[in-house]
């Protein structure tokens, strides 16, 4: 049994919920479809999908991917009941205070479509110094960002994240300052964790951010994409720059 099936399985069982569907892009969320006849905020929900994932499978998304559509019942409007699974006819259902504003089916796949994208992490190592290289994508272009140090067991994976951060920057416009933290691996159950702690500078408040990816077979990567999951509650609300094909930069004499 896939890890989505018994994820639906779980967010099924929580209070209210008649249905849920996950829909992945590689290993990633990208949809999240949830039924209820509850009366609570859909906000409340999502909070209880989010807790479930990141608790019972250490999933962690955006929660901008998670739609909420509310049976009639719930609003006691009719007394037909969900059929189980949460399989209900269109007509008794609506959505209702989706956490994005209402949009159609082809708005949600261009939004999905647009957000930053892995494509790859190399380093090279000469002799004490050790440079991380990783490419993004975004709107269909790709941008690099690099960070150097020296070589050390445990360096080469903050660099990573350093590096992940100089590729965000391409894509947004002006100065925003980010900071690593720190870089850890942990245990939950079988699996083993990427833990990437940022810091958002803004005037004079530091804000915290925390991501985190399973280790499925390159730590590298992990890296990268927990660090991407701790930018992703910021990343919306900062200005980004109009993707252009080609980045001019000054030449060094």
């Amino acid at each position: 049994m896939s890890w989505t099936t018994r994820a639906e399985a779980a967010i099924r069982a929580l209070r209210d919920v008649d249905g849920a569907t996950i829909q992945l892009e590689g290993d990633e969320i990208r949809e999240i479809h949830v039924l209820t006849h509850s009366k609570r905020p859909a906000k409340q929900i999502v909070r209880d999908v989010q807790t479930v994932l990141m608790t019972l499978f250490n999933r962690s998304f955006d929660y901008r991917v998670v739609s909420v559509a509310y049976t009639k019942s719930g609003e006691g409007g009719s007394d037909r009941a969900p059929t189980p699974g949460g399989a209900a006819a269109a007509s008794d259902a609506r959505v209702m205070d989706q956490p994005r504003e209402a949009r159609g089916d082809s708005d949600f796949e261009t939004e999905s479509a647009e957000r930053i994208r892995f494509a790859s992490v190399n380093l090279f190592v000469s002799g004490p110094r050790t440079q991380a290289q990783v490419e993004l994508r975004w709107k269909g272009l790709a941008r690099m960002g690099s960070a150097s140090g020296w070589s050390s067991r445990d360096g080469a994976h903050p660099l990573i994240a350093q590096a992940t951060l100089a590729a965000v920057q391409e894509f947004l416009a002006g100065e925003t300052a980010f900071n690593v933290q720190a870089v850890e691996f942990v245990r939950m159950g079988r699996r083993r964790v990427a833990l990437v702690a940022l810091a958002l500078l803004a005037g004079r408040e530091e804000r915290p951010l925390f991501g985190s990816c399973a280790v499925e077979q390159d730590a590298q990567q992990a890296v990268v994409l927990a660090t991407l999951a701790a930018l992703n509650r910021v990343i919306g609300g900062l200005p980004t720059r109009e993707p252009t094909e080609y980045v001019l930069r000054p030449t060094s004499n």
